[in-house]
């Protein structure tokens, strides 16, 4: 459906050579006030002087594979008779022919006006849903003309500037009326079979079939393969599935359907015989996240139960506290004369450990120094606390101890969860650390005297205190299900409301800056995805490793499988843990991601020391986080990527308010 356009260069370059590639599109771009030519957002009546008048003007597009037959091809821009950007107040285009598309609207012949194109469908309620849409980082432009001489080219759906590049760039939308379900076939030991002879899971073709069909329904699947694992339609007679496969149906249905829908899994043989299905409705997704209990019934004999199936859901639902628009994207924006970065882990690195730096991690003195010692990024870990407040801090919970206790020694400490804390009650407790053994204590939140040293800053603090020259990379905590059975932590705190809540505030106080959004929760990277179109994100994986239990979750075992679910969803990449590129065909994996259009941000303890910056750096990361950055800077680095007003000024565009 798309090109990939997330490339690492190969060639690092500096902020004023990055913005020198960029000026000959500017400067074609640029249309002055001396040019009598003006970009408002009204379409009104010019002064009669300027001879400016309304002029019909042709929109005619192309496609390079027709649309389906519920599909409708529509514009926006960035003025009145274009809708401004909004989704509701799109301009539909006529159908010429299969390929064909075509448009009039009156516009002002003197303005320079920006538009995309994009591809919907509407449910039975007229609420239109986003199926693709042009996500070139720079929106098409329509130049002013002589009145009378407008001239009426051909676009190309999806390809904006044909002249200097001939890829697609289209992209699925993100959710406004409509959820996504998704069953995950993503794990080991799934099935529970009667008669091996009669079902056998190892060989077994898996379909998912609405019950009742309705406007604005749609199933799709992702069988992740290397290079094949994007979203598309179901074979007719299912998805071939053995164990060890990740198969994700990916089903998107308007809301105000939920609650009524049924659906019906049906597994057919290799030679397509229907051997049993198991029935499921929309009304046993109680959460945002879930296991359905299925059993699947013979074909032949419907009182027989052929097997038993734990299947895993996730509901993404759409984000709840304000609308987005067509005016730009940075989900997708990483261009490929920007260097290699330097990630600041936890800002200036772990310090609940021996050698540790002087600044207490995830607080926002930690951050400065990271920024004072020219890392271009900080990665920082967000949690929710029981009211709602997204903070600052790595663990999922802390040790402390009642106020006057004293503590000698480990077992006489409580270890309490976050999310089981109201803010307040947080910035009180005291805090302790075993290190070898050892009991330390540190300053609570309110007993710390210096405002950026304290503990458990609120994110908004952070987006609001930090230069606009710090990347982030907002990292967002979700406990992780284990392989031997287990959970890194407890959670009951619903994962729709979790995720709105800090995208409300990052797209509030974060925007205007260099941010991404990273998870080791896979469907946690998915409702960040489909919830919002302006910030970048990707796949947080520990990999093959030897440091800690494998999770449950298959997507999350290694660096291919972390890729195959980025491609499947179109994540910006991924962050694989470095133990993963220690040896001989560490560079090849690398490429390997780079082909398909990702990033890859390189993070661990493998990381810290000089010489593994740049191993890293030369084998293609495309960023490294790493502790110290007060230690382990390139030496000959004199600045941040970022600190360039030039280059900050590409992310004016992010911010909506």
């Amino acid at each position: 459906m798309s090109v990939p356009m997330l490339l690492t260069p190969m060639e690092p370059q500096t902020p004023d050579e990055h913005m020198q590639n960029c000026a000959a599109y500017a400067d074609a771009a640029s249309i002055t006030a001396d040019d009598n030519y003006a970009t408002g957002n009204e379409l009104l009546e010019a002064a009669p002087s300027t001879g400016c008048k309304p002029t019909l003007r042709q929109f005619n597009v192309r496609l390079q594979t027709a649309l389906a037959a519920e599909e409708q091809l529509a514009l926006t821009g960035d003025v009145k008779a274009l809708g401004e950007w909004q989704l509701s107040r799109c301009v539909p285009l006529d159908r010429l022919d299969e390929l064909s598309w075509q448009t009039t609207v009156r516009l002002q012949s003197c303005r320079q006006i920006e538009y995309r194109y994009f591809v919907y469908v509407e449910d039975a309620a007229g609420n239109k849903q986003i199926r693709r849409w042009e996500t070139h980082f720079k929106p098409r432009l329509l130049l002013p003309c002589p009145e009378q001489q407008c001239n009426s080219p051909v676009d190309a759906f999806g390809i904006a500037n044909p002249l200097e590049n001939t890829q697609s760039q289209v992209h699925r939308g993100w959710l406004n009326h409509e959820a996504i379900v998704q069953l995950k076939f993503n794990g080991e030991k799934m099935f529970q079979v009667h008669d091996i002879e009669t079902f056998d899971p190892q060989h077994v073709q898996l379909k998912i079939v609405p019950v009742e069909q309705s406007s604005g329904l749609h199933v799709e699947y992702s069988k992740q393969l290397y290079g094949r694992s994007q979203l598309q339609l179901q074979p007719q007679f299912g998805v071939p599935y053995t164990k060890g496969d990740i198969v994700i149906f990916h089903i998107t249905l308007p809301l105000e359907q939920m609650m009524l829908q049924h659906f019906r899994l049906e597994c057919y043989s290799l030679d397509h015989q229907l051997l049993g299905s198991a029935t499921l409705n929309a009304a046993q997704l109680t959460g945002s996240e879930g296991l359905l209990q299925l059993h699947i019934k013979s074909a032949q004999r419907p009182d027989e139960t052929l097997a038993r199936l734990r299947l895993p859901y996730v509901l993404v639902q759409p984000y709840q506290y304000s609308p987005l628009d067509f005016k730009t994207t940075y989900a997708h924006y990483w261009p490929r004369s920007w260097p290699n970065l330097d990630v600041g882990h936890r800002g200036n690195g772990k310090s609940y450990i021996a050698e540790a730096p002087q600044e207490r991690e995830n607080t926002i003195a930690s951050f400065l120094s990271a920024h004072a010692h020219h890392a271009d990024m900080v990665e920082l870990d967000v949690h929710l606390t029981a009211d709602g407040i997204p903070v600052i801090y790595h663990d999922f919970g802390l040790r402390t101890a009642p106020p006057g206790k004293q503590i000698e020694k480990p077992d006489q400490l409580e270890y309490v969860l976050i999310k089981d804390i109201n803010y307040e009650l947080l910035k009180r407790l005291r805090i302790f650390s075993v290190i070898n053994g050892k009991v330390f204590e540190y300053p609570a939140h309110n007993a710390e005297p210096r405002t950026e040293h304290r503990i458990f800053p609120r994110l908004v603090e952070v987006l609001q205190q930090l230069p606009k020259s710090l990347g982030i990379d907002v990292e967002i905590k979700w406990p992780q299900r284990r392989q031997g059975g287990g959970s890194e932590a407890e959670q009951t705190i619903d994962k729709n409301f979790f995720a709105d809540r800090v995208l409300h505030e990052v797209i509030r106080y974060g925007c205007g800056r260099p941010l991404i959004f990273s998870s080791f929760d896979a469907d946690m990277c998915t409702m960040l995805r489909f919830k919002q179109n302006i910030f970048p994100v990707m796949f947080l994986t520990q990999g093959e490793t030897k440091k800690w239990q494998p999770f449950s979750d298959l997507r999350t075992r290694n660096f291919m499988a972390a890729v195959n679910n980025a491609q499947a969803f179109e994540l910006a990449g991924t962050a694989p843990h470095a133990e993963d590129f220690l040896g001989e065909n560490a560079a090849q994996m690398l490429q390997q991601a780079r082909d398909q259009g990702q990033i890859a941000v390189i993070w661990g303890d493998d990381c810290n020391s000089k010489e593994r910056v740049q191993y890293f750096t030369q084998i293609g990361a495309t960023a490294t986080c790493y502790d110290r950055s007060d230690l382990y800077m390139p030496e000959a680095k004199q600045r941040a990527f970022f600190n360039s007003s030039a280059l900050l000024a590409e992310f004016e565009g992010q911010c909506r308010i």
